[in-house]
């Protein structure tokens, strides 16, 4: 098949993206749960002192990596990075404790020996059960943690409907899952041989199989499992040359959001998967949805022209939401508002649908009758309209209220003149005077600044 420079050009990225996207999986993993397990492994053989602050230095490792990570181009996952790093915070705490508060003659380990201060602080024995723990809770957890939040606000489309976004999901689940059934493993095993054969006076050859050697093997054999799961998955999908995903056409979606008054209007539409029954998943959503040959940037006669030709509907007044881009896969995205002067317009037009109030939008999302996309772009603009209403620029509230929230109606968003594209309202959504980290916030950023 013939590719003309420009596609060989979108296609070579693709590859260069998706490559480092994949890839950084598997980089996430060795560093995060390497520095677990060298922490796990070095905590019997160094002096009881110092393994706190070696404890508290991988965890800024960690944070510093995931700030680097966050500043690239390309995305990365960073969710595992977050879970680990909070295992090592716990057990940080547990190990001042027990240097601070477990002192002296008096004490007893739980096997019932005499505790001593030359007795090898088993690490293992705390990180396993707080790793399955840790990792349990966010597989069980349906709310969203701040960190995708972060991500999405960073990379837009690409996380919040590409290919890297789905890959990211499931294979965040896959690790988690990985690093649940490892750590419950050597929780179990560990803590069985401590109660069945352990003493504190030295470590012997059991001891250091058990409590070092084991972990270290298992992590080993990990980093070698993981490291063919992400090259097949390379191959597969950036260098089958037939169908791989990397030569897909590049294309832009246009949405539209058809708003008279107080109500949306939408419509029961197939979102293309299925149930294990085998039946069509629907979802309400927009109407308008067109799809249309890759461009980079909005174009709003092109905008309006196409609005047109799908609805039939002449004399919408059309104006740009926002905009999700996408560099890596090409499968950007642009968000509209079509504002419709009569309601009874869609009943010649060429769509079909229901007008809904924002109270039902609010409740069919809570059931999960809308779609993804417009869920995400409901929430986008909420979230947007809420910050621009209530603070100011730097996160104060503009009323002495606290905890005050305006309204928000659908036929004010005509009359509103705030950015939706604007990232920085969305990080005002959650960081702002109602915060009760907000001092210490803007504390912290005053002294970067300075600083910078």
């Amino acid at each position: 098949m013939y590719c003309s420079k420009k596609q060989m050009y979108r296609i070579d990225r693709k590859k260069e993206g998706m490559t480092a996207a994949i890839f950084g999986l598997w980089r996430n993993w060795a560093i995060a749960v390497g520095l677990l397990t060298v922490l796990t492994v070095c905590a019997p053989l160094i002096p009881r002192q110092w393994v706190a602050p070696l404890n508290i230095l991988f965890y800024l490792a960690l944070q510093w990596m995931h700030m680097v990570l966050r500043k690239r181009d390309v995305p990365s996952c960073s969710r595992l990075i977050q879970e680990v790093s909070t295992v090592m915070l716990v057990t940080a705490l547990f190990v001042v404790a027990l240097y601070f508060f477990v002192r002296g003659e008096g004490f007893y380990e739980l096997n019932g020996q005499p505790f001593v201060s030359d007795t090898p602080v088993l690490v293992i024995l705390v990180t396993s059960p707080v790793a399955s723990i840790v990792t349990l809770a966010f597989l069980l957890n349906r709310r969203e943690p701040a960190v995708c939040k972060r991500c999405k606000l960073r990379y837009g489309n690409v996380i919040e409907h590409g290919f890297i976004g789905g890959l990211f999901r499931r294979e965040w689940r896959y690790q988690t899952g990985l690093l649940f059934a490892l750590s419950t493993l050597l929780t179990v095993v560990d803590w069985g041989y401590y109660f069945a054969h352990y003493v504190n006076t030295n470590l012997n050859r059991a001891d250091l199989f058990f409590f070092i050697w084991m972990p270290l093997t298992m992590y080993v054999l990990s980093l070698i499992y993981l490291g063919c799961r992400y090259y097949y998955l390379w191959v597969y999908y950036c260098q089958n040359e037939e169908e791989g995903y990397a030569r897909r056409a590049a294309f832009t979606t246009l949405r539209y959001l058809i708003i008279h008054g107080d109500k949306l209007f939408i419509n029961m539409v197939d979102t293309g998967l299925k149930f294990n029954n085998g039946a069509k998943v629907k979802r309400f959503d927009t109407p308008a949805v067109v799809r249309t040959d890759y461009h980079k940037r909005e174009n709003i006669h092109t905008a309006i022209r196409l609005f047109t030709e799908t609805t039939g509907i002449a004399d919408a007044e059309v104006r740009l939401a926002y905009s999700s881009p996408d560099e890596i896969t090409y499968e950007n995205m642009f968000h509209y508002f079509a504002f419709l002067p009569d309601s009874e317009e869609v009943a010649d037009s060429k769509i079909e649908g229901e007008w809904f109030t924002w109270g039902n939008l609010r409740q069919m999302a809570s059931q999960h009758l809308l779609s993804t996309d417009l869920v995400s772009e409901l929430n986008r603009i909420y979230e947007v309209a809420m910050a621009w209403k209530t603070y100011d620029h730097r996160g104060k509230r503009l009323y002495s209220i606290k905890h005050y929230k305006p309204t928000f109606r659908l036929r004010d968003i005509k009359n509103w003149d705030v950015n939706y594209d604007d990232h920085h309202w969305l990080t005002v959504a959650r960081d702002n005077q109602d915060n009760f980290w907000y001092p210490l916030k803007r504390l912290f950023n005053k002294k970067m600044r300075v600083r910078g």
